[in-house]
Order: structure tokens, then C-alpha cells, then sequence
């Protein structure tokens, strides 16, 4: 093997300080040094032969030098470092802006009852700057974080239009302001024609009391007010 000759590695390596070269010159010297290996393989006949350390180097001076070349800015300003992984991994986890909570699809009454902060029959009496006043007529359950008074504001104006009766499955959303919110949206209302309950919305509604039905997915679930006061009497706390 014939030792390098240092004026054709001269001639096809750029110089180490080279960072400012146009992109076009780290090109040429990328060719060059390609035509050079290429030229140096033809010469060796064994298939393991090893390489020049020189042919190596150049390589390397030669990669180096472009990356680089390309990642100076204009003005001379550092280049951007990347995100560390941990950051990247925190970043990832954050939501984006505006998401929204996923709703969470209750299969029977007594989940809604499980769930629930208060439990309440009433009417809307009032609806304004997307809040409801609700007229408590009968409370069926309450934790004992849930204030509750014979008026209550739920956070929505989708509760129903003003004297509907209705019995509503809420959540403590405000507790600072007392503002209450339906339990995944129409899933935690029910409309209440005289002792005859039926849930708000065919597509967000519980299929069973205790247990789902699978027959009664895709339609509004009827059932009595006794059957809602039971329940929730099973629970306690009210």
C-alpha cells in the first residue's frame, strides 16, 4: 500500500477553519473526495482491504467542515441549540391550547350517582352570559363538599329553557364561586314529564340503572323519578 500523498490531500480536504465557505465549494469538495475514494478502491483488489487512514481523516475534516459551513447564520450568530429530550418529552405532554376535556361516557344511572356532587330536582329559572339559575325543588343527593341552596348557578345554558323541570347529575366545576356543571354534558340531565324521566339526548345517555343494556344504546333512557330517588338514597348523603 503506497503512503498518501499529502498535496492530493491537500488539494481535496478543505482546511479545518473553513466554516465560512459557500455551499457550493463544500460541494466540490465532497465530489472530489468521492472521485478520489472511488479511484482508490480500483487500485486494491482484496475486497477487505483497509483503507487509508488519510482517506479517513479527510472524510472527516470534509463532514465537519460542511456541517459547519451550514450551520453558521448570517452575522455570525451561534447556532440554535437543539431541546434537550427531557424537554422535549415535557413539551410533548402538554395539551394544546383551547383542548378540551374528554367526555366521559356513563353507561347507567348509578354511575352518574357515583360521580355526582349533587343530585337536584328543580327548574331554570333564569339564563344569562352562558350561566343558568336553577330553582332547587328536592335535593336526591349531596356530598358534603357540594353547597347547595334553593337557587344554584350551572355553569351551561343548555340545562333547558326557563320552567322546564328536569333532574340534573352535577359536578362542583367553581367551588370558590359555588358553579355547578352537568356530568359530561346531557349525559347528567334528565327530563322530567310528571313521574316520567327521560335522559336529555339519545346520544349521550346511560342505557340501564344498575346495569348497561347494550339494546338501548343509540336511544334516550326512560325511567321513573322513583326509580332516580332510590338510587340515589342508596347512595346517602343527601
Amino acid at each position: 500500500m503506497s503512503a498518501p500523498d499529502p498535496a492530493e490531500w491537500a488539494e481535496i480536504a478543505p482546511h479545518p477553519g473553513d466554516r465560512d465557505l459557500p455551499a457550493g465549494r463544500h460541494e466540490l469538495h465532497r465530489d472530489r473526495l468521492l472521485t478520489a475514494i472511488a479511484r482508490e478502491s480500483r487500485t486494491h483488489s482484496s475486497p477487505r482491504a483497509v483503507r487509508r487512514p488519510a482517506l479517513a481523516l479527510a472524510a472527516l475534516v470534509l463532514v465537519a467542515a460542511a456541517g459547519a459551513g451550514l450551520a453558521v447564520r448570517p452575522g455570525d450568530e451561534p447556532p440554535a441549540a437543539l431541546p434537550s429530550p427531557q424537554a422535549s418529552r415535557s413539551a410533548a405532554r402538554l395539551p394544546p391550547p383551547g383542548a378540551v376535556a374528554k367526555i366521559r361516557a356513563y353507561g347507567t344511572v348509578r354511575q352518574l350517582i357515583d360521580s355526582a356532587d349533587l343530585v337536584v330536582r328543580g327548574e331554570v329559572v333564569s339564563v344569562a352570559d352562558g350561566r343558568s339559575v336553577y330553582r332547587v325543588a328536592e335535593v336526591l343527593y349531596r356530598a358534603p363538599v357540594a353547597p347547595v341552596a334553593t337557587e344554584i348557578t350551572v355553569g351551561t345554558e343548555s340545562v333547558g329553557s326557563p320552567g322546564r323541570p328536569t333532574v340534573l347529575y352535577l359536578a362542583l366545576s367553581d367551588p370558590q364561586a359555588h358553579v355547578y356543571a352537568p356530568l359530561s354534558g346531557d349525559f347528567g340531565i334528565f327530563d322530567l314529564a310528571g313521574e316520567t324521566a327521560t335522559s336529555r339526548s339519545s346520544a349521550m345517555s346511560v342505557t340501564g340503572l344498575r346495569a348497561e343494556d347494550a339494546t338501548g344504546a343509540g336511544r334516550a333512557f326512560v325511567t321513573t323519578l322513583a326509580d332516580l330517588r332510590q338510587l340515589a338514597s342508596e347512595r346517602g348523603g343527601a
